[in-house]
């Protein structure tokens, strides 16, 4: 964007916001700014720093709007300011890396899988978290690059590995980028991941260590630690499904719509979000659970940080009509 532009986008915001009766002081912005960017060691000259507090401070806004329904009890999460709150709308959907696959090359793929068969009439534990069972690795980030399908597969691998092998290894989300048939950092999907990793397997995160851009594939046979036998998937749309899979089979990756200001700001509590049907994003589910105040959720591990939400989880609302497409496009390893 030229800076001409950026510069009438704030003039048109500071005004909006003084058309609105929402004039904030200028003083108290600036200090809020300033200690953003202090902490967070991000540096913009002068046109490139307003138009950056521009966002900020809008993002700020629809924070507080939210945060100030979640205490009238409208809304069943808060939100918070974290590292994503000076990016344009742009920028930050780099981070939504999942793409979904043509219809030739899902009939093609279709073949090496088949759905997770399951009995609906199975008790299944109330709820189900593999952080306690040992199977998880802390939330990561992938910065700038867009690899949440990498990271979200390699974790699924990890907990796959761990059910295996008793020992939980932290694998190369890089590995995935440079190497399997997907976009790199332009995004990509599980199956060729799986696929890769059946054929293949995935090096470990010491072995081959993440770079946040792609680059040339460097696996080497002696570095591969973790194979797979294949994949599985869930019918789409099917949260039983979804949920007995999780129970009895381990963590499941899933795409979902994270594009949402809501769910890039989300911070704690049961998010919930009307209007995010387009798959996006890919994440994992680690295990489920009732909120006694707010219902059902999904515990759900995303790789922007343990800054981000949760220690870098969201807890999803679960059994509210596969909301924001969870449990549309699943899949986990065999």
């Amino acid at each position: 964007m030229a800076m001409d532009s950026k510069s009438t986008v704030v003039q048109e915001f500071l005004k909006k916001m003084e058309d609105n009766g929402e004039q904030r002081a200028m003083e108290k912005l600036e200090t809020e700014w300033k200690d953003y960017v202090t902490a967070l060691g991000k540096h913009y000259d002068q046109k490139e720093n307003n138009f950056r507090m521009a966002i900020f401070e809008s993002n700020e806004l629809m924070t507080e709007r939210i945060n100030k329904k979640y205490e009238q009890g409208l809304v069943s999460y808060t939100t918070a300011l974290n590292d994503l709150a000076d990016l344009t709308d742009e920028e930050f959907m780099v981070r939504n890396g999942l793409r979904l696959p043509n219809q030739t090359d899902l009939r093609g793929k279709r073949q090496t899988s088949e759905f997770y068969r399951y009995d609906p009439r199975e008790r299944l534990p109330d709820q189900v978290d593999w952080r306690t069972k040992g199977a998880v690795t802390p939330a990561r980030n992938q910065g700038q690059c867009g690899s949440c399908y990498a990271f979200a597969t390699a974790a699924a691998l990890e907990a796959y590995h761990k059910q295996r092998t008793g020992r939980l290894l932290d694998l190369s989300p890089q590995n995935i980028v440079d190497c399997t048939e997907n976009y790199g950092c332009d995004g990509g999907y599980m199956v060729p991941v799986f696929e890769y990793a059946a054929k293949n397997g995935i090096a470990m995160e010491s072995k081959y260590p993440y770079v946040g851009v792609q680059e040339k594939c460097k696996w080497q046979e002696d570095i591969a630690v973790v194979t797979d036998n294949g994949f599985n998937e869930i019918e789409p749309g099917d949260e039983l499904a979804l949920k007995h899979a999780v129970a009895k089979r381990g963590p499941v990756v899933v795409g979902i719509c994270g594009s949402k200001r809501s769910f890039r700001f989300y911070k704690d509590g049961v998010y919930s979000e009307g209007n995010c049907d387009e798959i996006d994003h890919a994440v994992l589910v680690v295990g489920y659970g009732t909120d006694r105040s707010y219902g059902d959720y999904w515990i759900v591990k995303n790789s922007w940080g343990t800054d981000w939400g949760k220690d870098g989880y969201v807890y999803m609302a679960r059994n509210r009509g596969n909301m924001c497409q969870i449990a549309s496009m699943a899949s986990f390893p065999i």
